[in-house]
């Protein structure tokens, strides 16, 4: 696969969200670099323990249970390539972790196409480790719609009609009872939640019984229980009022929640061995639901008398979906990290604030501010890479949120701007990424503030979603930059350097400007390796290559041709302009292999408009021109046939 197709290939699979299209276009990328016929791509989902099938015509179309020893699990398992009835499984690893499995057909040379997709192990990698977090997410988001539409059953209160009704209408049509009731506990008093009495609800205040106790002490075993016949239990049987009313037979579900046995749900029923063991599972399923449902309704009868604290919980919630949101518009980090800070300093009332990234010298950059004065901004940079202990230097970044007082800290820097009408309180918040600091976070209020438990929880999730798309963008980066320039010079490609001048062509032609193009080659490259070695020749032609970037000036674009052979776009420049620009170059070359054994370089200039108005013919002149060059002896600049020499 060439750099420009794996460059095409990491563009796509970053951008594209449907798991399908992302299946489709790495089983594609697996075929055309195994030479397999057929592909078919899983995802890890570790939550539902199934490799998810990408490559079939629906996302649930043939997934396997993760433990499954067939083939893909294997792989899995293993850790490395199996081979078995004419089909090879590659597992995929991300963060030493295998994420997905590629299944491909073994051929005649199964190393091989273990090796084929070894190459693109690593954006597949990334690219399934991010739909893995895209499907995540989506359940997340599917399980809070689920919330919020029982939350919605249960707004009108536990005790209203509405909620009996509802109540009634689920679980009627699924088990079959006369009468059913809810006991719910609530500070260590139990309540009658609900009761349907042969299809009339009953009121909480009369649907009270001896009996509830008594169902209550056995359900606190945490088992769904049935209850063939009630005449043949001593305590119920003394209770008088289940049999005085005709009941024989009992299905008592536990509710349960992760804090244990919060209350039942009873189904009485008059026909003797009604119930078995075969209507447990439903009837745990509805009191799940049920338990949750409950739990929830509790949980916001709570909140409702703390409105400021539902307000409060909005505003976090708020401001991590605005931050996922943005961070997932773009990997160019520069363009998002402004936006972020401008939204969680809106969302999440603070005054200013300021994002710095790590470098590899542990020194912090400024990436984006804002409300931050300059100098305060500087400031807090030299302090987070600062190792000064958490006495002198509040600000210092370590791996948990830190608050602190900022008239402290700008106090002691002297900074005015800072102090004076300025900030009271700040907080440093780590952007870590897999445990590893990649920047900070740091916010600033004008007024005194404590940080809740609610609040360091969404700041910290806030930082780690950041860390995140930073991690991200670095390896975007890698990738785009690896696609765009040439390993050996550092300088631009050919295909990157064809774009840049296609685009100045564009600029020119629109604002009748002028460029030009200087096309080099080494003299006597050959020889050169020849004589010294090939290491050498590469050393030479990364010489060259600086010299280049020394010669031109910023505005101009350097890239290798290919081989021994070099071009630099000149722009706003006409003929004499570039024939200087050529000229300096050639020189400083001549000079260079004065004092080093350096060869010299030929040099043909083609000038837009005047020579050619594409970027074809332009290289093609400028080509031709070296080629003169070339012919009359080699050390000199050629343009329509003049020619300058040392």
């Amino acid at each position: 696969m060439s750099e420009t197709e794996f460059t095409l290939l990491a563009t796509k699979l970053a951008t594209t969200e449907d798991p399908l299209r992302v299946g489709q276009l790495i089983a594609a990328a697996v075929c055309a670099a195994t030479g397999s016929p057929t592909a078919d791509v899983y995802l890890v989902n570790r939550s539902e323990g199934v490799l998810l099938c990408l490559t079939g015509k629906h996302l649930q179309e043939k997934n396997l249970p993760l433990g499954d020893a067939g083939l893909p699990g294997r792989a899995i398992k293993k850790g490395e390539p199996v081979e078995a009835e004419g089909r090879l499984a590659v597992p995929i690893t991300y963060a030493h972790q295998e994420i997905g499995v590629l299944v491909v057909e073994a051929g005649e040379n199964p190393e091989a196409r273990a090796a084929g997709i070894s190459g693109l192990a690593g954006v597949i990698g990334l690219a399934l480790a991010n739909l893995a977090a895209r499907q995540e997410m989506l359940a997340q988001w599917r399980f809070l719609e689920v919330i919020t539409t029982l939350n919605w059953l249960i707004t009108s209160g536990l005790e209203s009609r509405e909620f009996y009704d509802a109540l009634h209408h689920l679980i009627k049509g699924l088990i079959d009872f006369d009468w059913m009731k809810v006991l719910v506990k609530e500070d260590n008093r139990l309540n009658v939640l609900a009761f349907m009495r042969d299809g009339t609800p009953v009121e909480a205040k009369e649907a009270e019984d001896p009996s509830d106790l008594i169902l209550q002490a056995r359900l606190e075993g945490g088992q769904p229980e049935v209850i063939e016949d009630l005449t043949l239990v001593p305590e119920l049987n003394e209770a008088q009022s289940l049999t005085a009313a005709g009941l024989r037979s009992l299905l008592l579900v536990p509710l349960l929640t992760k804090r244990g046995v919060i209350g039942g749900l009873c189904f009485y029923s008059r026909e003797k061995g009604k119930y078995a063991e075969k209507d447990f599972p439903l009837a745990q399923q509805l009191a799940g639901q049920l338990a949750i449902t409950i739990e929830n309704s509790l949980l916001i009868n709570e909140m409702a008398r703390k409105n400021r604290e539902i307000e409060k919980s909005h505003q976090r919630l708020l401001t991590l979906n605005t931050v996922a949101e943005v961070l997932t518009r773009s990997l160019e980090i520069e363009l998002v990290l402004q936006e972020v800070l401008a939204k969680v300093t809106e969302v999440a009332n603070w005054d200013a604030g300021a994002v710095y990234l790590r470098e590899e010298n542990e020194s912090y950059s400024l990436a984006a501010q804002r409300g931050l004065p300059d100098d305060c901004a500087a400031h807090v940079a030299k302090s987070l890479g600062t190792r000064d202990d958490a006495e002198n230097n509040p600000l210092r970044l370590r791996e948990e949120l830190v608050f602190f007082d900022a008239r402290e800290i700008f106090r002691r820097s002297d900074l005015e701007t800072c102090t004076v009408g300025g900030f009271a309180s700040g907080v440093v918040v780590p952007l870590k990424h897999q445990d590893e600091l990649r920047g900070a976070l740091v916010l600033f209020h004008r007024s005194k503030m404590e940080l809740t438990e609610p609040e360091r929880s969404v700041l910290e999730a806030v930082g780690n979603q950041i860390g995140v798309a930073v991690e991200n963008a670095r390896l975007y980066q890698k990738v785009k930059s690896m696609a765009e320039h040439d390993a050996l010079t550092g300088l631009y490609n050919r295909h990157k350097f064809f774009a840049v001048l296609d685009t100045e062509l564009k600029r020119c032609k629109r604002y009748n400007g002028k460029c030009a193009v200087l096309l080099f080659d080494v003299d006597h490259f050959k020889d050169y390796n020849d004589t010294f070695g090939h290491l050498a020749g590469d050393e030479c032609l990364r010489k060259v290559s600086a010299l280049i970037r020394q010669s031109i000036r910023e505005t101009d674009t350097p890239a290798r041709y290919g081989g021994e052979e070099f071009v630099v776009l000149v722009v706003e420049a006409d003929a004499r302009a570039a024939i200087t620009v050529a000229e300096r170059l050639r020189k400083r070359l001549e000079a260079a292999g004065q004092k080093e054994p350096l060869p010299t370089v030929s040099i043909g200039v083609a000038v837009y408009p005047d020579d050619a108005q594409t970027v074809q013919d332009l290289l093609l002149i400028a080509d031709n021109n070296l080629y003169t060059a070339k012919r009359l002896g080699r050390n000199r600049t050629v343009w329509r046939g003049l020619v300058q020499t040392a």
